[in-house]
């Protein structure tokens, strides 16, 4: 098989990965970016736990080894996601936080060699068993705790910034600049604290989700082409819940190492 020269980027790139979090919080109520920028590390593991179960069956004759186009298809979404946890390295990098950049970087690294493992020939049942395993164990390898953050839960890796999150609900409350923008910003923040929040403080964690839904009524309610023109009702109700939620992420924030 032969792979993009480009996938992943090594050094990432933060203007895309700025452009990739806007996308993943318009839709879906923010749960691919859940997945995929808020709690990565768990579903690095959730595919390592795919790969295995995979590699196990085959090996117990419950259904035939995997074959040459899933496996193929496996490979290019590790890369997808290595170049997806290397433009966050960029983006890390970008805003001053070394400790995130590295957890990024190791986590590209790791669903880079994933992919290398599941793109290798198999041309039978044990090599197919072997290059899952050899990827759940790369994809295993990753640190178990993520530097100068401590105090964050081991599946995620980007923290919430409150700061960031006021400063663009003020603009989209005095209409400054794109709305939407703004909108999305403030979201994006809500989206990696309720990924933090969930499990263990549960009143902030359900205080953004009813921010996050009011944030996408709001986005909905503009005309078609006209993205930033929404319902100045709708966007006063998300701006009060998005408000009270940041106060409940400042008061659950971690502290600092």
């Amino acid at each position: 098989m032969t792979l993009p020269s480009d996938l992943p980027n090594p050094d990432g790139d933060a203007a895309t990965a700025r452009s990739r979090r806007d996308l993943l919080v318009a839709g879906h109520d923010g749960r691919m970016f859940t997945e995929t920028i808020g709690r990565p590390l768990h579903r690095a593991q959730q595919t390592a736990q795919t790969y295995r179960a995979a590699a196990d069956h085959a090996e117990l004759d419950r259904c035939g080894a995997p074959d040459r186009v899933w496996l193929r298809g496996q490979s290019a979404l590790c890369h997808r996601r290595a170049r997806i946890a290397a433009d966050e390295a960029a983006l890390a990098t970008e805003q001053k936080q070394p400790g995130q950049a590295a957890a990024w970087a190791a986590l590209a690294d790791r669903y880079a060699t994933a992919a290398r493992h599941l793109a290798r020939s198999a041309p039978v049942r044990t090599d197919a068993i072997t290059n899952l395993r050899d990827a759940a164990d790369a994809l295993e390898a990753l640190p178990p705790t993520i530097p100068a953050q401590a105090a964050v839960p081991l599946s995620c890796i980007a923290l919430f910034s409150v700061d960031n999150g006021r400063q663009a609900l003020d603009n989209a409350r005095r209409g400054d600049g794109l709305v939407l923008k703004h909108v999305n910003t403030v979201e994006v923040e809500l989206l990696l604290f309720t990924a933090y929040a969930q499990g263990q403080a549960e009143t902030g964690y359900h205080i953004a989700k009813q921010a996050i839904r009011a944030l996408d009524r709001a986005r909905k309610t503009a005309p078609e082409n006209e993205a930033d023109a929404m319902d100045p009702q709708a966007l006063a109700t998300a701006v009060e819940l998005s408000k009270q939620a940041l106060d409940a992420a400042e008061a659950a924030a971690p502290t600092a190492p």
